[in-house]
């Protein structure tokens, strides 16, 4: 029995069958006898005692989000590295082109 078995028991989308309900059945009336819960207003049914609440410690509460500080400059090598890749990529394609448009189709 898994506890998504019971609690599908308990909704009322399913119901136990054979073993499983009579086994279910008991162990609700031992439960039902030890802590002596029966339906409230009923005779010798006993109110439920409070459940304490815990206090919940301080480095659990929620904070405001910190935004992220802006990324740092790329390093001035770095950028002048992808200065020179820009336009070497550029006059390549220049060259490409000029020489596409230039020369004469072949037969």
């Amino acid at each position: 029995m898994t506890p998504a078995t019971v609690r599908s028991w308990e909704c009322g989308r399913t119901a136990p069958r054979g073993g499983r309900r009579e086994a279910y059945r008991q162990f609700l009336a031992g439960l039902a006898q030890h802590n002596a819960v029966d339906v409230p207003g009923s005779a010798g049914a006993r109110p439920a005692a409070p459940v304490p609440r815990k206090a919940v410690p301080p480095e659990v509460v929620p904070r405001k989000a910190v935004p992220p500080s802006p990324p740092s400059p790329p390093p001035p090598g770095r950028v002048r590295r992808l200065r020179v890749l820009g336009a070497a990529a550029c006059a390549w394609s220049l060259a490409a082109l000029w020489v596409i448009l230039t020369c004469p189709p072949p037969l």
